[in-house]
């Protein structure tokens, strides 16, 4: 240390304490400064301009260190965020953003190569100020321009309006220009040796990037390639899963679908087996299905129904049931009916058609339901058609005990097949569609006589039926309504109830031919009735003229009400005719008081109705008077509270 100044070192010294400070770059000038002030020789200046040269390299170097220390820490934590499982905008989101960040420049933005073509089309960009950047495209040629056709590597520029615009900085020209950007740095991004894309950063400035910064951005784009790799493969899982999930749920509901359909349709067979009615068989369908339905012959004829089913038109009918019967699944009309093909064996035996009540929304049933019930419906056709050889042979036996003239000894022969199934109440219902196509009548009631288990003839332009029930107008009724909606014609239709005896069928069917003459001859064409439903003329036209039948229906609320009360109300009402409708005169015939009378009167119309004193319910009401006359004059009335004592 011998010739140092000692002044030197303390200066040197001093340059050390501000290094290990790191005091700033004018911390030392003001060293120079001071010694400068203090007149120190040249050399010893220049060892403290040497001094603090050193010293402020070394801070550079800190700096740099501390500075990729941070890069590295930021690095870390967008590697671990990018390790999150996120769809792929998301992660292009993520990219950009820490992009920016990491390099602290003014907009960063990928491109990802088209698998097809190679182009690159920017993406998500952050930062961006023009719509023109998103979708903007780069040509594979430009970016192996300067490659040979190897992969591209890392480029950047600090300013590309002073470049040669050539390759791949000539492809981003575009873009470039549309942000005002002059510096731009670019990496690629390589997931497997797979080119997946490019990372871009870059300044509104003139920017020289340092291999550190290309360094740094290589890094991210690293695990940037290797996220969105994950990504798309995490898309490419989420959408297989999907679709697996869709097929799932699909086979769960058609294979719900198909134990369900299995489960309706043995219990469907079973019915069947125990003697199920196609009418039994379409309201069961009818309550689950939620509509209404109808069975249609192959020649067009309604068979059966069960609820509300529009009558589709016969061309759009015979097509869609073609096509249903080639397809094997339901095909709709116009009106949103659908059309089941019915077949057997191969073999086309008609169409069912369901009509729903409500739009489908998916919730119903299903289809599967409606095949199952079309199936059975099928199997009772085909049943019903094995029978007919049967059938034809009752239709025979009706016809000749309806129409005998023979022995009575024969007729007795002959009825004994029917004593059986006589032994339950039958009606026989005598028909007339007026101008309707015979063989649709025929086909007709052979379906309703096979549904109702009961026989059939046809005389003429007269359909004969013999039907369970005993009701004959409630049966009239039926026939009449249901052969009009297939034919399409008015229909008139009488009906008689069936006694016992051998001659009993022969007596019901001339009654009921009565009563159908009668209708039309009172002009009562489409409708229907049963002898009691025509007053006196039907107790005139029934075959035992059932007399006190027809006082009962005509004068027995005002029976009872004289039974129940000891009343006078027949008496009145005999009275009041026969002072021809004057209550003063009425009174005199009664020997009471003309306000008894007209009480008496109102208390009539309650009973009877407020028709009562019309023209035809007035006669109705006199023939009544006088055969309950006449029966207590003769002794056939009973004696009791309901005999009309004053008669």
């Amino acid at each position: 240390m011998t010739g140092e100044d000692p002044q030197t070192g303390t200066e040197v010294l001093r340059i050390l304490e501000l290094l290990a400070e790191e005091a700033p770059a004018h911390a030392y000038d003001q060293v120079l400064a001071q010694a400068r002030r203090s007149g120190a020789a040249p050399h010893r200046i220049d060892q403290l301009t040497r001094a603090k040269g050193l010293a402020l390299e070394v801070n550079a170097l800190f700096d740099r260190r501390r500075q990729r220390e941070a890069e590295l820490a930021a690095l870390v934590d967008t590697a671990l965020d990018l390790t999150a499982p996120s769809r792929l905008d998301a992660t292009l989101r993520l990219i950009t953003r820490r992009a920016r960040l990491l390099l602290n420049t003014d907009l960063a933005c990928t491109a990802l190569a088209d698998e097809a073509t190679g182009d690159l089309t920017v993406g998500t960009a952050d930062g961006s100020v023009s719509a023109r950047t998103a979708g903007h495209r780069i040509p594979a040629a430009a970016l192996h321009g300067d490659a040979g056709g190897e992969l591209p590597g890392p480029f950047w520029t600090a300013d590309h309006l002073a470049d040669d615009q050539a390759g791949h900085t000539a492809a981003l020209g575009d873009f470039l220009q549309a942000e005002s950007l002059h510096a731009v740095l670019g990496v690629p991004l390589r997931a497997d040796d797979r080119f997946l894309g490019f990372l871009y950063v870059a300044d509104r400035r003139t920017r020289h990037f340092t291999p550190d910064d290309v360094s740094l951005m290589s890094s991210l784009a690293g695990l940037s390639a290797f996220a969105i790799k994950t990504a798309r493969l995490l898309e490419t899982v989420q959408a297989a899963n999907t679709v697996l999930e869709d097929a799932g749920t699909r086979a769960r509901a058609g294979l719900s679908d198909a134990l369900r359909a299995k489960e309706l349709q043995d219990g469907l067979v079973r019915l069947v087996l125990e003697g199920i009615s196609m009418d039994e068989l379409l309201a069961r369908a009818a309550a689950e299905l939620g509509g209404g339905l109808s069975v249609w012959g192959q020649g067009g004829e309604r068979l059966a129904g069960h609820g509300h089913t529009p009558r589709p038109d016969g061309a759009e009918l015979e097509r869609v049931r073609l096509n249903a019967a080639a397809s094997g699944i339901a095909c709709p009309l116009t009106g949103g009916t659908l059309v089941v093909p019915l077949s057997a064996r191969s073999e086309d035996v008609g169409s069912l058609l369901f009509h729903p009540a409500e739009p489908d929304t998916g919730t119903g049933p299903g289809e599967q339901v409606l095949l199952s019930y079309a199936r059975t419906v099928s199997l009772l056709l085909v049943m019903q058609r094995s029978t007919d050889a049967g059938g034809q042979a009752d239709d025979d036996l009706l016809e000749d005990l309806v129409t005998w003239d023979g022995p009575a000894e024969g007729l007795e022969r002959r009825a004994r097949r029917l004593a059986a199934r006589l032994e339950r109440p039958h009606v026989m219902v005598v028909a007339r569609p007026r101008n309707a196509a015979a063989d649709l009548v025929e086909s007709w009631a052979a379906g309703h006589v096979r549904r109702h288990r009961g026989m059939k003839t046809v005389q003429g332009d007269r359909l004969v039926l013999l039907l369970p029930g005993d009701d004959p107008a409630a049966r009239a009724a039926q026939v009449r309504a249901e052969l009009a909606e297939t034919t399409g014609a008015p229909v008139t239709a009488g009906a008689a109830r069936v006694a016992r005896g051998a001659d009993a069928l022969r007596r019901a069917h001339q009654e009921a031919v009565r009563c159908l003459d009668a209708l039309t001859a009172l002009g009562g064409t489409g409708r229907s009735a049963a002898a009691r439903d025509l007053g006196f003329i039907g107790m005139l036209l029934a075959e035992e003229h059932d007399a006190p039948g027809f006082v009962e229906r005509t004068l027995g609320p005002l029976l009872d009400h004289d039974a129940e009360r000891f009343g006078n109300l027949v008496e009145t009402l005999d009275g009041w005719f026969t002072a021809a409708g004057s209550p003063t005169r009425a009174a005199e015939i009664l020997y009471v008081h003309p306000n008894t009378v007209s009480r008496r009167l109102e208390r009539i119309t309650q009973l009877l109705g407020p028709d009562w004193q019309q023209p035809e319910r007035s006669l109705e009401l006199q023939l009544a008077l006088r055969l309950q006359r006449a029966r207590i004059f003769h002794g056939l009335a009973p004696d009791g509270p309901r005999s009309w004592g004053s008669a």
